[in-house]
């Protein structure tokens, strides 16, 4: 499949390279779907589901504060189980998100600012966050709403990027994509995004971001490279948790990395009411 599409965009890109790039930011707003290995099914089986506008899906377990999951590019909110029992136990109520046209939810594409938004969107309608944990895409997209306003106590990134441009290089050389078709997706993607791609880097909106970050990333992620992980630390000023031999999936499901997260997030319970700008406002 990806020896069609390289030899696809290799042709295209040299016959109308506007063409090309129209195309291949269609394609990189376009999820694949994954079917869900048994254990997410069981995870879900034995949650709630939770009512959410725009045809977004998510699901619930437990009570308390809310603790939001949010999975990566062509991921799921359940991809983040091993976090949920353990949370559940510290007495918080965990939300696993399947954000817009990723596993239940509804859409069959979508950006990085919807996806924020969708963020936005179930924080308004299950109350406020005492964490977010995100992983790989999901990640940056966390930061990127909380530097928006998003309400949130706590933020833990896990193999997360730091930069959409950077991203779109490697999608580049991911789908051969000739060099002068890239314009032509670059601004195919800042028109439905409403704002230049360079922008779309943490350096650029990190001085927005209020909420503790705890930054998760394996040396042996090879999807998203480490240093990508040293990069948000420094510029979030965060903790960073580096591991090894996990790469980019199974760290999340590392004793050491679902110990360390819980910790995190329960490092910043108050006693003190739950504040929430938004409601104070109403």
């Amino acid at each position: 499949m990806l020896a069609s599409i390289r030899l696809f965009f290799a042709i295209l890109g040299r016959i109308s390279p506007a063409l090309a790039g129209h195309f291949a930011a269609k394609l990189f707003c376009r999820p694949r779907h994954h079917g869900r290995p048994d254990r997410e099914r069981t995870l879900i089986a034995r949650g709630t589901p939770v009512p959410l506008p725009n045809g977004l899906h998510a699901t619930a377990w437990g009570a308390g504060q809310v603790v939001l999951l949010v999975h990566g590019w062509e991921g799921r909110g359940a991809q983040l189980g091993a976090f949920v029992d353990p949370l559940v136990a510290a007495g918080y109520r965990v939300v696993a998100l399947d954000g817009p046209a990723h596993g239940d939810s509804a859409g069959t594409s979508v950006t990085g600012p919807e996806f924020a938004q969708a963020i936005e969107t179930a924080r308004e309608a299950i109350g406020p966050f005492a964490a977010v944990i995100a992983h790989s895409f999901g990640g940056f997209i966390s930061l990127l709403a909380a530097s928006r306003g998003l309400a949130v106590d706590r933020v833990v990134v896990i193999g997360s990027p730091s930069s959409v441009p950077e991203v779109l290089r490697e999608f580049q050389e991911l789908i051969a994509l000739p060099p002068r078709a890239m314009p032509y997706m670059v601004r195919a993607l800042e028109r439905r995004g409403g704002q230049p791609i360079e922008s779309f880097d943490v350096a650029t909106f990190v001085g927005h971001i209020d909420a503790p970050v705890l930054i998760v990333h394996d040396t042996d992620d090879v999807e998203v490279p480490y240093e990508n992980g040293p990069r948000l630390s420094e510029l979030l000023g965060g903790r960073l948790l580096t591991t090894s031999g996990h790469g980019h999936r199974r760290v999340l499901f590392a004793p050491d990395v679902v110990a360390a997260v819980v910790e995190f997030v329960e490092a910043g319970r108050s006693l003190a009411p739950h504040s929430d700008p938004a409601l104070e406002k109403s």
